[in-house]
C-alpha cells in the first residue's frame, strides 16, 4: 500500500519521502492519475505504523476535514470552522485549547512527546469532528474519499509558504540550514510535507467535488465575510446574522487570535520543542510577506519554478490565487 525511502535533508527530524504503491487509490480517489507518482516527505516514524492507522481511521457521517499544506492559514480556519460547527460557542473558544477542539490528525508522528497519541485523540473526539491534517490528498484516511467526508481545503500562495515555513520550522529548531538552501529543498522536495504544488493542484482539481470546500488564503483575507457565508452554506449551519458575523469576524482579527492562549500555539511548542528565543506561532499574518523577506533570485527561482509546474495543467499562479 505505502512505499518510502530515507533521503538526506536539512531538517534535524529525519525525514523519509512516502507514497502509494499500486494503483488501488484510485479505487476511491474521485481524481484518476497515476498517485503512485504523488510524494509527501514526513518524518521518519509515520513510516511506521502511522501510515497505515491514518488510512484505517473510521470516519463519521459529520465529520470535517481542514486541509492544509502547512502553514497556509490553518489555525485561523481551524477557529472559523469550529465556531460555525458548534452553535458560536465562543465562551468555549475562549476557554478551551484549539489544539484539543480540533486534533492534528498526524502530530504524533512529528512530536514524540506528545501526552496523548493523537490518533487515538481523534477517535475519542465528539461528534462533530473538525479534524485538521497537512496530508496530500492520497495519505489522507480512504473513507473520507469512500465516504465523502467533507473537506475544507485552505491554499496559501507559495512564496509566502516559503517564508513562513522557514521561520516556523527553523524556530522549533526542526530546520538547520540558510534560507537560500531551504528555498533549494523546498522546490526540490526535501522539507516537511513537500511536494507543495502536487498538495494544491491535486485539490484544485477536485475543487468543484461536492464535498470539497476550497478556498485560498488570500481570499479570507480580501473578503472573510463573503468565505464566511459560502462555508456557512457548505457546512449546512445556519446563516448568521448582522450581529453574529460581525462578532465572528471580531473573533477572528489576527490580533485578537494572537493574543489568545487557546488560538495561539506558541506557548505549547515551547513546551515541546526547543525553540529559538524569537519563535511565535502567529507572525505576520499577511499576503506577500515574501516581497520583502526574499531576495530577487530567490522570487526568481520560486516563480521558474511554479510557472514550469502549472503549464502541464495549464494554469497560472494567479488562476489559483489570484493577483499578489
Amino acid at each position: 500500500m505505502f512505499a518510502c525511502e530515507s533521503l538526506e535533508t536539512s531538517s534535524t527530524l529525519p525525514l523519509i519521502r512516502m507514497r502509494c504503491s499500486g494503483d488501488s487509490v484510485n479505487d476511491w480517489l474521485p481524481l484518476q492519475q497515476d498517485w503512485s507518482s504523488r510524494i509527501c516527505m514526513l518524518p521518519e516514524r509515520y513510516g511506521g505504523s502511522f501510515a497505515n492507522r491514518i488510512d484505517a481511521l473510521e470516519t463519521r457521517d459529520d465529520d470535517v476535514f481542514v486541509i492544509t499544506f502547512m502553514k497556509s492559514g490553518t489555525t485561523w480556519m481551524q477557529e472559523l470552522a469550529w465556531l460555525l460547527l458548534n452553535q458560536l460557542d465562543f465562551s468555549s473558544a475562549k476557554s478551551s485549547f484549539l489544539q484539543e477542539r480540533s486534533v492534528f490528525l498526524e502530530a504524533s508522528s512529528i512530536f514524540d512527546n506528545l501526552p496523548m497519541d493523537t490518533i487515538d485523540a481523534c477517535k475519542r473526539m465528539t461528534s462533530p469532528r473538525l479534524i485538521k491534517s497537512h496530508l496530500p490528498a492520497q495519505l489522507l484516511p480512504r473513507q473520507v474519499w469512500q465516504q465523502k467526508r467533507k473537506i475544507i481545503y485552505v491554499a496559501r500562495n507559495p512564496k509566502d509558504v516559503v517564508v513562513s515555513n522557514f521561520h516556523f520550522l527553523t524556530g522549533l529548531g526542526l530546520y538547520a540550514d540558510d534560507f537560500n538552501t531551504f528555498v533549494k529543498e523546498f522546490i526540490n522536495n526535501k522539507t516537511f510535507y513537500t511536494s507543495y504544488w502536487t498538495h494544491i493542484v491535486d485539490f484544485w482539481r477536485m475543487r468543484n467535488e461536492p464535498n470539497i470546500f476550497f478556498v485560498t488564503y488570500e481570499q479570507m483575507k480580501r473578503d472573510l465575510k463573503n468565505v464566511i457565508e459560502q462555508l456557512s452554506a457548505f457546512l449546512g449551519v445556519n446563516s448568521l446574522d448582522a450581529q453574529q458575523m460581525e462578532q465572528l469576524l471580531n473573533h477572528l482579527k489576527f490580533d485578537n487570535m494572537k493574543q489568545s492562549k487557546y488560538i495561539n500555539g506558541t506557548a505549547s511548542l515551547k513546551k515541546l520543542r526547543k525553540t529559538s528565543e524569537n519563535f511565535e506561532f502567529f507572525r505576520r499574518g499577511i499576503v506577500g510577506s515574501f516581497k520583502d523577506e526574499l531576495s530577487e533570485h530567490q522570487k526568481q527561482q520560486l516563480d521558474k519554478w511554479t510557472t514550469e509546474f502549472l503549464s502541464e495543467y495549464n494554469l497560472k499562479e494567479s488562476d489559483i490565487f489570484g493577483q499578489l
